[in-house]
């Protein structure tokens, strides 16, 4: 079965989220047989947010489980605020993402000269140690992109794994679903969030995982899902999370 949990369909602000866009965006799960989609978009776009128009053309797809969603920035000590804003919403699920260190917003391609400043296994160290506390944070069902920060393809002298390790047992611990997330295949990494390496140590661990494309077009929805799923399959998982009124539902590949 193929899910797709993290999508975007305002973009960054490329569209404004009517009847048409939420149509196009449902069309191509279906045509990708995806059976479930959730619609996450960024938090600070929350003033264009409209799940009422979601769930109206929804109805139009009766194949699909159509899922709402926010993508959320964690931010150390912002936990009170996060909460309180996520209780805004009638959701199924939030991600939890970093996109920032300090002021840095690291994915971003007009700031990659920051990386020159930094030893880069601290990096990811620092960055692995805020995916963490998003995972203790008790806000989200589910973690974002968990090693975005090889977006550019900087990568650390020391093994990742053993880089990632002690967050993924906070993850195991905590009991907090991660996405494979197919985008990263579009970028100078080249490589799913989280790397097959990362994968099959949280499988190790009894990790859950749900599938994603990222998608910020309608026409990547389900991209690379299929291969994903064989990936996870050829790793040993059977089953894939799934969300409704932030419960976990555990479905079959």
């Amino acid at each position: 079965m193929l899910v797709d949990y993290h999508t975007h369909l305002l973009g960054h602000e490329d569209r404004e989220g009517t009847v048409e866009d939420i149509r196009e965006f449902l069309e191509a799960a279906v045509a990708n047989d995806v059976k479930e989609i959730g619609f996450t978009d960024h938090n600070r776009y929350y003033e264009q947010f409209d799940f009422d128009l979601i769930e109206e053309v929804a109805q139009e797809f009766p194949q699909l489980k159509v899922r709402k969603g926010i993508e959320m920035d964690y931010t150390p000590g912002k936990e009170k605020e996060i909460k309180e804003f996520l209780e805004q919403f009638e959701l199924d699920y939030a991600i939890g993402s970093i996109h920032f260190l300090g002021n840095w917003m690291f994915d971003h391609p007009d700031y990659t000269d920051e990386y020159d400043n930094w030893d880069i296994d601290e990096l990811y160290k620092r960055y692995f140690e805020r995916v963490a506390g998003a995972a203790k944070s008790g806000l989200f069902q589910l973690l974002g992109h968990l090693d975005l920060i090889k977006v550019f393809n900087f990568r650390p002298k020391t093994d990742v794994v053993e880089l990632v390790t002690p967050t993924l047992e906070v993850i195991a611990q905590e009991d907090i679903t991660i996405e494979i997330n197919t985008n990263g295949m579009n970028k100078p990494a080249k490589e799913f969030y989280p790397s097959r390496e990362i994968l099959e140590k949280a499988y190790e661990l009894g990790i859950k995982v749900t599938t994603s494309s990222d998608a910020h077009r309608a026409d990547r929805v389900g991209e690379n899902l299929a291969e994903v799923r064989e990936m996870l399959l050829d790793i040993g998982y059977t089953e894939i999370a799934t969300f409704e009124d932030k419960k976990r539902i555990m479905v079959k590949l």
